[in-house]
């Protein structure tokens, strides 16, 4: 069941990617964004323990 769903999502996945690429591609980059803003404050958090 596990494979079965994981598929599903990567085919809807594909699919979003190749109907629509500039969405695709611009919340890829809302992500990767907001993930770099996490990584910089936990440096600084670390950085103000130490």
């Amino acid at each position: 069941m596990q494979r079965v769903v994981g598929l599903l999502v990567g085919a809807l996945v594909l699919f979003w990617i190749i109907d629509s690429p500039t969405t695709a591609a611009a919340t890829v980059t809302n992500i990767l964004a907001i993930l770099a803003s996490f990584a910089e404050s936990f440096v600084t958090f670390t950085r103000a323990l130490f």
